[in-house]
């Protein structure tokens, strides 16, 4: 997928997303097209290449002989993080999640710039508490 179609996506998603009511149903489902959304992403990284520190291609081949590389080694926090390095890295990738970040959480979410110094912040005080 491209940028543009990757957009295309998350518009379609954010349209299910916003329909979901504030109940417990409605929670679990704003959390699987959020996870959606990050599956896209995940997608276009890993078939541009991008790694971070060994992560995700190198940590899944040590997987193959080392069960610390396990399936729970790919965690949530931890794709945040690839994600969140890869938006400070790769511009394409700081397009795409400013804009789901943006269509999401249009209240929550000032400009490009500010966004990215949020990442950075986040990053330099290693708010995920965990190493790649």
């Amino acid at each position: 997928m491209e940028i543009a179609e990757i957009k295309t996506a998350i518009g379609k998603i954010h349209t299910n997303w916003k329909n979901c009511n504030g109940d417990l149903d409605g929670d679990k489902y704003a959390e699987l097209y959020e996870s959606d959304v990050r599956s896209l992403f995940i997608s276009y990284a890993e078939n541009k290449g991008y790694e971070v520190e060994g992560y995700p291609f190198q940590k899944r081949i040590l997987g193959e002989t080392d069960n610390y590389y396990d399936e729970d080694y790919f965690c949530y926090e931890r794709n945040l993080k690839y994600l969140d390095y890869l938006a400070v890295t790769h511009e394409n990738m700081s397009e795409l999640m400013y804009f789901y970040s943006k269509t999401f959480w249009p209240d929550q979410v000032g400009t490009l710039k500010e966004y990215i110094n949020d990442i950075l912040e986040g990053i330099e005080n290693n708010s995920y508490e965990i190493e790649f």
